[in-house]
C-alpha cells in the first residue's frame, strides 16, 4: 500500500428522504438497546454495497471507472424497497445488523456479477459469498456481552415491520472510504449512470 491508494468500494448510493426513512428506523432500534458496543452507521453513509474494492492506486482508478461504465450499459434504472432487518451471522448474535430489500433483486445481482466479473479482468479478487442485497445498519463489537447481543436481537424482531421505504437506483457510485478516528468518511469519485432509454415507467 502506498500514500498514493484509495480505499474504495462500488455502490448505488440511497437518495436523501430514503436515507432519513432508514435512520428512523436505526433511532428505534437504539432507543430499545443503548448501548456503546453497537457502532451505528450515520445515515449520510447509508447505502448499498455492489463491490469492496480495498486500496486501489489512484491511477488505476480511471480504468476501474470505465469498467463500471461498460458493465452498467444496457441497466435500467432500479426500484427497491425495504422490508425486512436481519443480522449476521444471525438475528440472535449479530455482528452486523441490516435491512434487506425487495424490488429489482435478479436486475441488481446481474448487475453485481458483471462488475466483478469485469473488475477481476483488472485483478481484483472475485466475491466468494452470494450477492446479498442489503443496507448495513450497525456493527456489534466483538467484545460485546451476550446480554447485549440477545437484546440487539429482541429489537430487530420487534422492529421487523419496516413499510414505506422506498427508493429508485439510476445510477452506481465509484466511492472513496477515509477511515478516522470518528468513523468512516465517503465521498463520490464518479457516478456512473444507467442507461437512461431503458428507464420502466
Amino acid at each position: 500500500m502506498s500514500a498514493d491508494d484509495v480505499r474504495s468500494f462500488v455502490a448505488v448510493e440511497l437518495p436523501e428522504d430514503a436515507r432519513f426513512r432508514v435512520r428512523a428506523v436505526i433511532e428505534r432500534l437504539r432507543d430499545l438497546v443503548a448501548s456503546p458496543d453497537i457502532k451505528w452507521v450515520a445515515s449520510a453513509n447509508i447505502h448499498l454495497t455492489l463491490k469492496f474494492l480495498g486500496q486501489v492506486p489512484s491511477d488505476r482508478l480511471e480504468e476501474v471507472q470505465r469498467r463500471l461504465t461498460h458493465a452498467c450499459v444496457a441497466t435500467p434504472y432500479l426500484r427497491f424497497e425495504v422490508h425486512t432487518l436481519g443480522g449476521f451471522p444471525s438475528v440472535e448474535s449479530p455482528r452486523v445488523i441490516w435491512a434487506g430489500l425487495s424490488g429489482d433483486i435478479d436486475p441488481v445481482s446481474e448487475l453485481a456479477r458483471r462488475i466483478d466479473t469485469t473488475l477481476a479482468e483488472l485483478g481484483f479478487s472475485r466475491e466468494n459469498r452470494p450477492f446479498t442485497p442489503h443496507l448495513t445498519l450497525a456493527r456489534v463489537r466483538q467484545e460485546a456481552s451476550g446480554r447485549t447481543r440477545s437484546a440487539i436481537g429482541t429489537a430487530i424482531k420487534q422492529c421487523n415491520h419496516v413499510t414505506g421505504i422506498e427508493f429508485e437506483a439510476n445510477g452506481i457510485s465509484l466511492m472513496r472510504s477515509q477511515l478516522t478516528p470518528r468513523g468512516a468518511v465517503y465521498d463520490r469519485m464518479a457516478l456512473i449512470p444507467f442507461t437512461p432509454s431503458s428507464r420502466r415507467d
